[in-house]
C-alpha cells in the first residue's frame, strides 16, 4: 500500500509556506489610488506630455511632438495659460519629458516610437530667462544609446524614452521598452555636446514608462506608465506609477518600490513632485476630443 509519512507531509508543508513567504518579500506591494482631479487641460495643451512645478498656482509644461518649440506656463487657478515661451533656437520633433535643477531646465527630445532616430537631444535652457522672456535659446545635449546598433523602423525595440530626471550633476533616463515592458536606467552629463549615455541598470517595470519625476529631498523617484491592451479595435489603459524610495544613488533600483495602479484608464504621459510629497499628473488626448486634467495626489502615506 503506498502512503506519505506524517514527517514527509510535514515538511511538504513547510516548504510550502517558506516558499511563499520568499515569494511575498520579493514582490512589490500594490496599491489601487483615486487621485484629486485638480483642473481641466487648457486645450493648447491637449498632448501635454512633460511638466514640471512651478509654484503652488502654475505649473511649466509642454506638448508632444509636432507642436512647436513652446513651453507654457499653466496657471492652476484660473484654468488657463499665462502665457508661452518660444525656444527659438530648436524645434520639437518628440518632446516627451522635462525636468530642473536650481539654474536650468532640461526637455528631452527622446521621443523613438519606432527605434530608428539618430538625433536625440536634451534641450537646456536657463531658468532666469524662462521666467523673464517670452523667447530664449537652449543649449543642446545630443546623445546616442550605448547598446543600440539597430536603427531599422520597428514598433519592437527597447530604445525610446519618455522620462527623464535631474539628480546632482547628472540627468537621469529611463526607456519605454515597447519590446520587453522593461525600463532602462542611463546617465548624462548636464552639459551641452554630443555623448554615449552610460546604461546603468534595468528594471522590470512591467509596462510603458512614460515621465518622471524626482522629489524636492531627492530621495523619492516617481516613475509614471501604462500598460496597454488592443480589445476589439480599442486601445485599452491601465496606468500607473512606480514609487522609488530609500535608495543609494548609484542604485536607485535597489532601495524600496511601491506600485500604485491608477483607477483612471487613460493615457498617462506627464508627471512631477510639487511641495512635500505632493504629485501632478496628467494624461494627454491625441484626438483632442476627451477633457483632460491634472490630477493631484500625496504620496507620503505609502512610503513605508
Amino acid at each position: 500500500m503506498n502512503f506519505i509519512s506524517k514527517k514527509t507531509i510535514f515538511f511538504i508543508f513547510l516548504f510550502i509556506i517558506f516558499s511563499s513567504c520568499k515569494n511575498d518579500k520579493t514582490l512589490p506591494s500594490v496599491t489601487e489610488i483615486a487621485p484629486q482631479q485638480l483642473v481641466e487641460i487648457p486645450a493648447t495643451l491637449y498632448e501635454i506630455s512633460g511638466m514640471i512645478f512651478r509654484n503652488d498656482t502654475s505649473l511649466f509644461a509642454h506638448n508632444d511632438g509636432g507642436q512647436g518649440a513652446w513651453i507654457h506656463e499653466v496657471n492652476l487657478v484660473d484654468k488657463k495659460i499665462n502665457r508661452s515661451i518660444k525656444i527659438y533656437n530648436t524645434n520639437n520633433f518628440d518632446w516627451e519629458d522635462i525636468t530642473e535643477d536650481q539654474d536650468y531646465i532640461y526637455v528631452a527630445d527622446s521621443g523613438n516610437n519606432l527605434g530608428q532616430r539618430t538625433d536625440l537631444k536634451i534641450n537646456k535652457i536657463s531658468k532666469i530667462e524662462l521666467e523673464t522672456l517670452d523667447s530664449v535659446a537652449a543649449e543642446i545635449i545630443e546623445f546616442e544609446y550605448p547598446d543600440q546598433e539597430d536603427f531599422s523602423s520597428t514598433t519592437d525595440h527597447n530604445f525610446d524614452c519618455e522620462a527623464i530626471i535631474s539628480f546632482e550633476n547628472e540627468l537621469f533616463l529611463f526607456s519605454k521598452n515597447h519590446l520587453d515592458q522593461k525600463t532602462k536606467w542611463y546617465s548624462l552629463p548636464k552639459n551641452a555636446g554630443n555623448y554615449t549615455a552610460n546604461l546603468i541598470q534595468e528594471y522590470e517595470s512591467d509596462g510603458l514608462i512614460t515621465g518622471a519625476t524626482i522629489s524636492e529631498d531627492k530621495n523619492v523617484i516617481a516613475l509614471l506608465g501604462y500598460h496597454k491592451e488592443e480589445i476589439n479595435q480599442v486601445e485599452n489603459f491601465d496606468p500607473f506609477i512606480w514609487l522609488l524610495y530609500d535608495f543609494q544613488s548609484d542604485n536607485i533600483f535597489d532601495g524600496k518600490t511601491k506600485k500604485l495602479d491608477i483607477d483612471i484608464k487613460t493615457q498617462m504621459e506627464s508627471i512631477c513632485f510639487g511641495k512635500n510629497k505632493d504629485i501632478y499628473f496628467s494624461h494627454e488626448s491625441e484626438s483632442g476630443g476627451l477633457p483632460q486634467f491634472i490630477y493631484t495626489l500625496n504620496v507620503e502615506p505609502f512610503l513605508n
